[in-house]
């Protein structure tokens, strides 16, 4: 087995734990999820779509966390269309379920692919792609298929 291999393998076994940290499930809607989420982690969540984004270059959404608080808030672009949005918000909710996400952490999410982006530890990497799966595996609960988060790289 190859070290990229031995990382897939880490990273969807993430993934798996993540979704089913939340118990999601087909037939759930974004709102479901978001509070799937909530209970999964004992935090109450707020998703902001932002206007004033000029300075965000890739970023398509971030989160923040008040861990001594029990809040966390999800921002994303209002100019992005209603579904990447969503996919933005779910790879979000992705860092929240991953069982290797540290609290009290600005986590983002760029339009720049993990692969090419240099500045990414090792750690941080296999993160990113595991927000990424579960991003996905919430398109699927919520479609049927991730064709929609298909294009977000």
């Amino acid at each position: 087995m190859t070290e990229s291999d031995d990382m897939m393998r880490r990273v969807r076994g993430r993934a798996d734990r993540a979704v089913a940290r939340a118990g999601l499930h087909n037939g759930m809607d974004f709102a479901d999820i978001v509070r799937a989420v909530e209970g999964a982690i004992d935090i109450r969540l707020r998703i902001v779509s932002e206007h004033d984004t000029d300075g965000w270059g890739t970023l398509t959404g971030f989160l923040t966390v008040f861990a001594d608080r029990r809040e966390g808030s999800i921002h994303v672009r209002a100019s992005d269309p209603a579904l990447y949005r969503q996919f933005a918000a779910s790879h979000e909710l992705g860092h929240l379920l991953d069982d290797a996400h540290c609290t009290a952490v600005l986590h983002e999410r760029s339009s720049i692919s993990p692969y090419d982006d240099p500045t990414l530890s090792t750690p941080e990497f296999e993160a990113e792609l595991v927000a990424e799966h579960v991003a996905h595996r919430i398109a699927r609960v919520l479609y049927g298929t991730p064709r929609v988060a298909e294009s977000s790289w």
